[in-house]
């Protein structure tokens, strides 16, 4: 496709054409690879816009499912020491009869 520009500043085109002389191109060429490279750092920020909102949106949602967690923990720990407490049990023999009964390996490094 082709483009025309019209009523530039002769300084403009004079710096344009000391720098295609520079990397030894014509200014048309040097001008196609600024345009180009203009729209591509254009993509570039757009995609990183794009990868810093979905970033956020994921640290969000962990950090939702770890309050949910940690909540879901903490009363689970409460329901077992109302149970070993309507059984009777002290919560320490509560938990040597359940590591017998059933054995897990503990993942969380305790």
């Amino acid at each position: 496709m082709e483009i025309k520009i019209r009523d530039v500043d002769v300084r403009a085109v004079k710096v344009l054409d000391e720098e295609a002389k520079k990397q030894k191109v014509s200014r048309n060429v040097l001008l196609k690879r600024m345009v180009e490279d203009a729209v591509k750092f254009d993509g570039i920020k757009f995609a990183e816009k794009e990868l810093d909102v979905t970033v956020s949106r994921v640290a969000d949602g962990l950090e939702m499912t770890f309050k949910r967690l940690n909540h879901l923990e903490k009363r689970t720990l409460h329901l077992y020491l109302i149970l070993c407490d309507a059984l009777g049990l002290n919560p320490e023999e509560a938990d040597h009869i359940l590591d017998k009964a059933f054995p897990m390996d503990n993942k969380e490094g305790k």
